[in-house]
C-alpha cells in the first residue's frame, strides 16, 4: 500500500513538473510581446501586473499545448534550449508588432524639429522615456487606435496560433531557408524610416515651405530678423497643418496597422 502511495504521489509530482515546465515555456514566448509593446501599457505597468497577465494568457493558451507535455525534455541542457527558443520567437513577434509605434515616436521628433519645437519634452509612459511634444501625440493616437481597431486581439491570436505552428517541444524548421526570416526582419526596420517620413510628411513639407517663404522674405527685407520671427510662426504652422491633416494621418496609421499585422503572420509562416 504504501509502495503505490509512493507512485502515485510520484506520478502527481512528475505532472505538477510538466505543468510547470509547459507554463514557463509560454511565459517565455508571451512576456517579450507583453513587455516591449506600447499598447499593453508600456513601462508604466508595474511587473507584477505584466506577470499577472502573462500568467493569465498562459492559462488560456494552455490547452493548446496541454496534449504536447509529455514531449517535453527535463533535463537542463535541452530544456534551456527551448527557453531560448521561446525567448527568440517572443521577441521577433514583438519586434514586428512595435515598429509601428518606433515609426510614430520617429516622425514626432522630427516634426517637432522642423517645428522648432524638440526643446519642450513630455513622458510618455508607454514608451518609459521623455518625447516630443509630436511625437507624445503621435504615439498616443497610435495606441489608442490600435486597441480600437482590436490589435491587440489579432496580436493574441497570432501568439496562440504560433503555438500551433511552433509547438513548445520543436524549433522553428524555416522551410523558406533562415535568410528570409530575418531580411523580413530587416526590411521592417528599415521601413520604419519610410513610415516615420509619411506620417510626418505634412508638418515636415509645411515647415519646409514656412522656411522657404521666411528665406525670401530675408532676401527682400535683410533688416527683419526673420530667425526670431521664425521660432513663433513655425510651431504655429505645424499646430494648424497637424489639425487639419489629422484624418490622414490617422488613414496611414490604419494602412501601416493593416500592412504589419499581414507582416506578423508572414513572420511566423517564415518561421515554419
Amino acid at each position: 500500500m504504501n509502495y503505490q502511495d509512493a507512485l502515485s504521489g510520484l506520478a502527481q509530482q512528475t505532472n505538477l513538473s510538466l505543468v510547470i515546465f509547459t507554463v514557463g515555456l509560454l511565459l517565455c514566448r508571451i512576456m517579450p510581446v507583453l513587455t516591449f509593446s506600447p499598447f499593453l501599457g508600456g513601462e508604466v505597468v508595474p511587473v507584477e501586473v505584466k506577470m499577472g497577465v502573462g500568467v493569465t494568457l498562459s492559462i488560456v493558451l494552455f490547452p493548446m499545448v496541454s496534449d504536447r507535455m509529455g514531449a517535453l525534455p527535463v533535463s537542463a541542457l535541452p530544456y534551456i534550449a527551448l527557453l531560448l527558443k521561446e525567448i527568440f520567437i517572443g521577441v521577433s513577434l514583438a519586434f514586428v508588432v512595435n515598429i509601428i509605434f518606433d515609426a510614430a515616436r520617429v516622425a514626432g521628433g522630427l516634426a517637432d524639429t522642423m517645428a522648432g519645437s524638440n526643446n519642450a519634452q513630455l513622458y510618455v509612459p508607454q514608451l518609459g522615456q521623455q518625447v516630443s511634444l509630436f511625437a507624445n501625440l503621435k504615439v498616443q493616437l497610435a495606441v489608442v487606435l490600435f486597441l480600437t481597431l482590436n490589435g491587440h486581439h489579432i496580436v493574441i491570436e497570432t501568439l496562440a496560433d504560433s503555438l500551433v505552428a511552433i509547438p513548445l517541444d520543436s524549433f522553428p524548421k524555416f522551410s523558406g531557408g533562415v535568410w528570409p526570416f530575418f531580411d523580413l526582419m530587416t526590411r521592417v526596420f528599415a521601413d520604419m524610416l519610410s513610415i516615420a517620413l509619411a506620417l510626418s510628411a505634412p508638418i515636415v513639407l509645411a515647415t519646409f515651405l514656412t522656411d522657404l517663404g521666411l528665406g525670401a522674405i530675408n532676401r527682400v527685407a535683410p533688416q527683419l530678423q526673420v530667425f526670431f520671427i521664425s521660432m513663433a510662426i513655425k510651431p504655429l504652422v505645424s499646430v494648424v497643418i497637424a489639425s487639419m491633416a489629422i484624418q490622414l494621418i490617422i488613414g496611414r496609421f490604419q494602412k501601416e496597422f493593416v500592412s504589419m499585422l499581414e507582416i506578423l503572420k508572414n513572420a511566423l509562416k517564415l518561421l515554419t
